[in-house]
Parts: structure tokens; sequence; C-alpha cells
């Protein structure tokens, strides 16, 4: 007898191999998922790591900052000091801000490869064809 058996070519045998080629597409599909998943808890993490350090050390530098300009101004001039610092405080916080939402907004779809390739897989079941 040959090691290979001739293909028996019956419907069961094509409703066979059609669920395994369902089935290794819906693995590979689960696959894409779990890496872009990964991507995104890295990217996630990496975020709050940077606006923890940057929260406290911009703390930390304006403390230092404004206790040293007070002191070094005059007595007469604490005031005036003060509130100028507290402007140029403000103005900071705000363009902090704008940079953070330009990141959070800038980032990409998540999943955006898991989607289009579920989105392709679509198209070649139900084509679109606009001769038809």
């Amino acid at each position: 007898m040959s090691s290979q058996e001739p293909p028996s070519g019956g419907i069961f045998d094509s409703l066979r191999k059609l669920g395994d080629t369902g089935l290794a597409l819906l693995q590979n599909r689960l696959e894409l998922f779990g890496v872009e998943v990964e991507e995104q808890k890295t990217r996630l993490v990496r975020l709050l790591l940077l606006a923890g350090a940057t929260i406290f050390l911009t703390n930390t530098a304006v403390l230092v900052v404004t206790a040293t300009v007070v002191l070094l101004a005059g007595e007469k001039a604490r005031v005036p000091v003060l509130i100028g610092v507290c402007c140029l405080y403000v103005a900071a916080a705000a363009a902090s801000f704008l940079f953070l939402r330009k990141e959070i907004n800038s980032a990409p779809r998540p999943f955006d490869g898991t989607l289009s390739e579920l989105e392709k897989d679509r198209d070649r079941i139900h084509p679109q064809n606009p001769d038809a």
C-alpha cells in the first residue's frame, strides 16, 4: 500500500477541510488580536509611567523654583512675584494639557490590524462586485 491515501472527494471531507481552514483563520486572527492587546497594554503602561514621573518632577521643580524666587525677591516685591509665578504656572499647565491631549488623540486605533484583517476576510467571502 502507498503511504498516501487517495483523496476521497466526498462532501464530508470537503466540509472537514473547510472547517479546518476556518479554524486556522480564526486562530490566526486571535493571535493577531493577542499581539495587539499586548502592544496596547505596553503603550498604556509607558504613558502612565511617563505621566507619573512628569507630574512628580514638575511639582518638585515648581516648589523649589517658587521658593527660591520668592526668597530672592525683596519683601516689597514678593506679592507681584507670586502673582507672576502663578500666571506662568497656569500657562505651563495649559500647554501640558494640550500636549497630553495631542498624544492621546494621535494614538492609532486599537486593534487596527485585527479589524482590517477581518474586513479583508469579509470581502473575500462576500466580494463587493460593482459590475454585478
